[in-house]
């Protein structure tokens, strides 16, 4: 696959997007003085996001069918993921280990 001019453009263009979406909040909230009650409240927001995307993920529906099945794949890459997540408290190790295991058991599966 060759990449051409415009293709480049547009991927440059989308990571500055991209940047730019998550980098303004964070310069604009750190301006600010919040109150505790604020604090308190966004310090739950990390935690329900990644509850909400990794049941989003357990759970699939598939196009045209009727009910919900379980993402077996997921939920048996999530185990070891979760043990390293627990053992090293390193985000970075865990999401590595997480993709590496997820690649495997499609690779393979």
């Amino acid at each position: 696959m060759t990449i051409t001019g415009h293709m480049l453009l547009l991927i440059v263009l989308c990571g500055l997007v991209t940047l730019i979406v998550r980098v303004v909040p964070f310069l604009m909230i750190s301006r600010i003085q919040l109150s505790e009650t604020v604090i308190k409240w966004l310090s739950f927001i990390p935690i329900s996001l990644f509850t909400a995307l990794v049941i989003d993920s357990f759970i699939v529906q598939h196009k045209g069918m009727q009910g919900f099945e379980l993402n077996i794949p997921f939920i048996v890459a999530t185990i070891p993921t979760v043990i390293i997540a627990v053992v090293t408290r390193s985000l970075t190790i865990t999401i590595i280990v997480g993709i590496i295991f997820i690649a495997g058991i499609r690779w393979f599966f």
